[in-house]
């Protein structure tokens, strides 16, 4: 045992090394962050700079983006907590050398250029494609709801956002009025200036939701439209094939479908296919004089199920009858009327639509651990943990961003085949949960997918592969029974939940820091480029 303890003296002088190279380690992630960004084309973030004039020199562009990409790769997104520890943390000291940055120019760089850092996500897999990195056999898809800065309980539908336009204007021209008596007209008295009357824009972000509640109604009005096409088209295909006997449509009945319509054309679908038994057998005794079988076939409205179709027909006609126009007004809020989410849809549809004050591009989104209010946000990650692609949007549905995301792969590995000269950048199959299930995902043209079924999750392994006529929702199913088919989507859940730890976990990117579509867009794009640099980082060193 030694006889004492090491000495604390914190008035001992001492010097730091000359050079801020010897601060740090060789391996230390700082130095592979300046280095990374050094290879960048931040080309975007010297456009708005002036030079060449005269007053203080600004913060070289490329050590801002250095201290945010640093910053977001170490879960701080606080401009104010940036450049407290600007002072404080070696690394951050050495990122700006010395040269502290308020944090109202940490805040505005990063609102003035979010789309330059957005469009980091592209150079950050341009650098890796150079390096031979970048495998896109399997992708795998998946959504992830992220809460934005505004609250939930903010959210007002229009009669509440018109009473407070109204009581807003009211109170602002009472406080001219009062103004007016005070200092007499055309006077301010203190001169405040004008923009600085309402510095909580509440008049702006009133009119920025109602707004949105207006685009909202539209939407709503445009796919009720279209649901109710559907619902035709579909009650037209059902009664053709109960008149002739032909092939029912297949999928699932569109919610907006009348019942009454549909349980008449059941009805009339059992009555034909009863008779024409009935007349076959009679055609088969009259050709050969004997019996078909033992039991004579009975009249058609006398037949089971006949008699069943023709009870569920009474019962929807009665409750047409005692609820009249509620059952067949009934409508979606969705395009997709076949889709899985269609119910959900409805059940939305007869709500009133609504629009929060603090963010009024936000959605109420529902989550294993309730309700938010946020965007729902959608990603693509490559076989080796790649984040491809990274988009917000205000759907609480996913399978309405399949298609959206499909094409924007597509122009992705084109632009980084014709960039860096590889012709291995290509996706060999995308994998998706149950929540991308509908049948136009499953038959857009495009690369190979491997999506469950939504309606019948414990499938049956079938004795013999599909037909040559089957849908693609029945080869999917087969193919998802074999064991190369289990082997591949058990990829998914690996491949897509990784990049979602990684974002939320260690990038605390659990709600976004500014309000909108398009700055939430940008964040998450600007987090998911500095995910692929330090993935990048584990496989070379």
């Amino acid at each position: 045992m030694a006889r004492g303890y090491r000495p604390v003296d914190r008035e001992q002088p001492f010097l730091l090394p000359p050079s801020m190279t010897d601060w740090l380690p060789a391996d230390h992630l700082v130095w592979f962050v300046i280095d990374a960004v050094g290879q960048l084309d931040t080309a975007a973030f010297h456009r708005r700079a002036r030079l060449g004039g005269v007053g203080r020199r600004g913060f070289d562009p490329d050590m801002l983006v250095t201290l945010l990409v640093y910053a977001m790769a170490q879960g701080l997104r606080s401009s104010r907590r940036i450049e407290a520890l600007c002072r404080t943390d070696v690394a951050l000291r050495i990122i700006c050398a010395g040269d502290v940055p308020d944090h109202t120019v940490i805040a505005r760089f990063r609102r003035d250029h979010e789309a330059a850092l957005g469009d980091l996500l592209t150079a950050s897999l341009l650098l890796c494609a150079r390096l031979g990195m970048l495998r896109l056999g399997v992708v795998a898809l998946d959504g992830v709801k992220i809460a934005a800065n505004a609250s939930r309980d903010a959210n007002r539908g229009e009669a509440s956002l018109r009473r407070l336009a109204v009581e807003h204007l009211a109170a602002a021209a009472a406080t001219d009025q009062a103004e007016d008596t005070l200092f007499g007209p055309g006077r301010r008295g203190d001169e405040i200036p004008e923009k600085l009357h309402d510095r909580t824009r509440r008049g702006t972000r009133i009119r920025q939701a109602l707004d949105e509640i207006t685009a909202q109604t539209a939407a709503r009005a445009a796919a009720q439209a279209a649901a109710r096409a559907t619902a035709t088209d579909y009650q037209d295909r059902q009664q053709t094939a109960a008149l002739t006997g032909g092939r029912a449509p297949t999928g699932r009945r569109p919610k907006t479908l009348d019942p009454v319509t549909a349980a008449k054309a059941r009805w009339d679908k059992e009555r034909v296919r009863h008779q024409a038994r009935i007349d076959d057998w009679h055609a088969r005794y009259a050709a050969t004089g004997r019996k078909p079988s033992r039991r004579t076939p009975v009249p058609a409205d006398q037949y089971c199920r006949v008699r069943d179709a023709k009870a569920a027909y009474d019962t929807a006609l009665a409750a047409s009858t005692k609820n009249t126009g509620s059952t067949s007004q009934d409508t979606n809020d969705t395009n997709d009327t076949n889709d899985g989410n269609a119910g959900n849809a409805g059940r939305r549809s007869r709500q009133p639509p609504r629009a929060n004050l603090t963010d009024p591009q936000s959605r109420r989104m529902h989550t294993r651990n309730g309700w938010i209010q946020g965007y729902n946000c959608q990603t693509a990650t490559s076989h080796d943990r790649f984040i491809l692609h990274a988009n917000a949007t205000q759907d609480a549905n996913d399978f309405q961003q399949f298609i959206p995301t499909l094409t924007a792969l597509t122009q992705l590995t084109h632009h980084l085949n014709t960039i860096t000269g590889r012709d291995d950048l290509t996706i060999g199959t995308l994998l998706a949960d149950a929540g991308y299930d509908s049948t136009t995902n499953l038959t857009t043209p495009g690369p190979a997918r491997l999506i469950p079924n939504r309606w019948h999750r414990k499938l049956t392994p079938p004795t013999q592969p599909p037909p040559p006529e089957a849908t693609e929702r029945e080869r999917l199913d087969h193919e998802l029974t074999t064991p190369a088919g289990k082997a591949l989507y058990r990829q998914r859940s690996p491949q897509a939940e990784t990049s979602h730890a990684w974002l939320k976990d260690h990038r605390q990117l659990r709600h976004f820091t500014r309000r909108g579509l398009t700055a939430a867009h940008h964040e998450i794009r600007f987090a998911a480029a500095v995910t692929n640099l330090l993935r990048l980082r584990t496989l070379t060193t």
